[in-house]
């Protein structure tokens, strides 16, 4: 029970200081601080995504880590290319994940 309303108090502390700013028109971040939000994203992004991509199961091995790190390149070389289209980044980077673990299968070491 106690750590149900720890996270009910801490949710609700995150959303007002997140929503003061929206909600108020004088009140506004500092310029430092404004200057890097749009930072912040791609930040988290990153933190959610390379651990997974590294480390999946979070153990170092060359066959987890290869599919994924191979599939992302796939995805991001597909997106540059395809004009920034993020349905071709997926797509392919799904396909290629999916064959290489395909291969992996079909060699026996997966």
């Amino acid at each position: 029970m106690l750590d149900a309303l720890a996270i009910l108090l801490g949710g609700i502390a995150t959303y007002l200081t997140r929503v003061l700013f929206l909600v108020s028109r004088k009140l506004r971040p500092p310029p430092a601080v404004q200057r890097y939000l749009p930072l912040v994203g791609p930040a988290v992004l990153g933190a959610i995504a390379i651990p997974g991509l590294v480390a999946p199961g979070g153990e170092l091995s060359l066959l987890t880590t290869g599919p994924s790190l191979l599939a992302a390149a796939a995805a991001w070389a597909s997106w540059r290319l395809a004009r920034r289209q993020m349905v071709v980044g997926l797509l392919v980077g799904l396909a290629v994940w999916w064959g290489c673990f395909a291969v992996l299968g079909a060699l026996g070491l997966r």
